[in-house]
C-alpha cells in the first residue's frame, strides 16, 4: 500500500514537471526582468527530457521591461509585413533593443533586429521562427534568411547585405530554479525554445567578409506559459576588420513566485476601476495588505510617481497621457499592474 502511494507521488511529480506546449515564443508585454550574472557556470550546453536547470546563483545588475506595440508606419516601412514591435528598454541607461515580428496564421518570423551596434533587416527573406502552438517532440524549424545589416565598431559604421539561415527548436523540458532577486525565487517545470542564427557578413566589393551568430534560449513556465527565463549571445567576427566580439546577456523575469496566496495573484493583475483613469488613480487593496511604497513608472521604466501608505485614491491629474505601470510594495510582495491616463 505504502509503495502504491509513493509510486503515485513520484508519478505526479513527474507529470508536473514534462514537457508541455508552448502558445507564445515570446514575453507578454509590460514584463519585467532582472538582468543578472552569475558566480556560478549557467550552463545551457545539455538538451533533452527531464532535465534540471539550477540557476541559483544570480546578481541582479539592472531591470529591462518588454513592452509590446503595433508598428509605426515608418517601422512597417522599413520592416515590411511587421505586425508587432517588442521593445526591450534597459530601465537604468534606456538603451533599448527592438524584434520586429511578423505573426500570421500562427506562424511567426523576424522582419528585424535593432540593437546597440547593430541592426538586422530581413528584408530579402525573413526569419522564420515556426509555428505554435510547438512542444518538445517538434521536429527543428530551419530556414533561410537575408538582407541588409548595420554594424559599428570603435566608432566606424559598416553597411552591407548578409546571409545565412535560422533554426529553432523545442530542444529541452524539465526543471529550473532560480534564487530570489527580490520579488520571489523560482522553482518549476519549463520548456526551452532554442534559436540560433548563423550569418555570413558582405562588406564593400570583397564579398563575406565575416560571421555573425546570435543564439536565444528562451524557458517557459509549463504552468503558465510566461517566459520566465532567456539569454542571448552574439558573436561577431571580421578578422580583416579587427572585429572580434562575444557578449551575453542572462535575464530573469521578476515576480516568478509560485507561492504568492490567491489574494496576491488577484493584485498583481491590478483591477484598477475606471481605467483608462482620469485624474484619480483607485487602488485596490485588501485588507491584509499593507503597502510600504506605491510607485508608477512610464514605459521606459523611469520613476514618474511615489505614494506611500494605503489610501485608496491618489492624484495623477499632473501626467501626460500614455501607458503607465505601477508598482506595490508590501511587506513581502512586489505586486504591479499598468493603467492608460486619458
Amino acid at each position: 500500500m505504502k509503495l502504491g502511494l509513493l509510486f503515485i507521488l513520484l508519478l505526479l511529480n513527474s507529470i508536473s514537471y514534462a514537457q508541455s506546449t508552448i502558445n507564445n515564443f515570446f514575453s507578454t508585454t509590460a514584463t519585467n526582468y532582472a538582468i543578472v550574472t552569475s558566480s556560478a557556470t549557467i550552463d545551457q550546453s545539455a538538451t533533452g527530457e527531464n532535465l534540471v536547470w539550477n540557476f541559483n546563483s544570480l546578481e541582479k545588475t539592472g531591470n529591462t521591461i518588454d513592452i509590446h506595440s503595433s508598428p509605426t508606419t515608418e517601422e512597417l516601412t522599413n520592416y515590411s509585413g511587421t505586425t508587432f514591435v517588442i521593445t526591450t528598454t534597459n530601465t537604468g541607461t534606456n538603451d533599448e533593443s527592438k524584434s520586429y515580428i511578423k505573426a500570421s496564421d500562427n506562424t511567426v518570423s523576424i522582419t528585424g533586429l535593432s540593437m546597440t551596434g547593430l541592426t538586422l533587416n530581413y528584408d530579402t527573406n525573413n526569419a522564420l521562427l515556426g509555428s505554435y502552438p510547438s512542444n518538445y517532440e517538434d521536429s527543428a524549424t530551419t530556414d533561410d534568411l537575408s538582407g541588409s545589416y548595420s554594424y559599428i565598431s570603435d566608432g566606424t559604421t559598416y553597411t552591407r547585405t548578409f546571409s545565412g539561415d535560422i533554426e529553432t527548436s523545442m530542444d529541452a523540458h524539465g526543471t529550473l530554479s532560480t534564487n530570489d532577486l527580490g520579488q520571489g525565487a523560482f522553482s518549476g517545470g519549463v520548456t526551452r525554445m532554442k534559436s540560433v542564427q548563423s550569418i555570413d557578413l558582405a562588406y564593400s566589393v570583397f564579398g563575406n567578409v565575416g560571421t555573425a551568430t546570435i543564439n536565444v534560449f528562451n524557458y517557459f513556465n509549463n504552468t503558465n506559459g510566461n517566459l520566465v527565463f532567456r539569454s542571448l549571445r552574439i558573436e561577431v567576427s571580421v578578422a580583416s576588420l579587427n572585429i572580434d566580439q562575444d557578449t551575453i546577456t542572462y535575464e530573469c523575469r521578476l515576480g516568478n513566485s509560485l507561492g504568492m496566496p490567491k489574494s496576491d495573484f488577484a493584485l498583481n493583475n491590478i483591477k484598477i476601476n475606471p481605467n483608462p483613469v482620469g485624474d484619480f488613480l483607485n487602488i485596490p487593496m485588501e485588507a491584509h495588505l499593507t503597502a510600504k511604497s506605491i510607485v508608477t513608472t512610464d514605459t521606459t521604466g523611469k520613476e514618474i510617481l511615489k505614494f506611500s501608505g494605503n489610501e485608496t485614491a491618489r492624484s495623477v491629474a499632473q501626467l501626460p497621457k500614455g501607458l503607465y505601470f505601477i508598482s506595490i510594495i508590501t511587506e513581502n510582495r512586489h505586486l504591479t499592474g499598468k493603467f492608460i491616463k486619458l
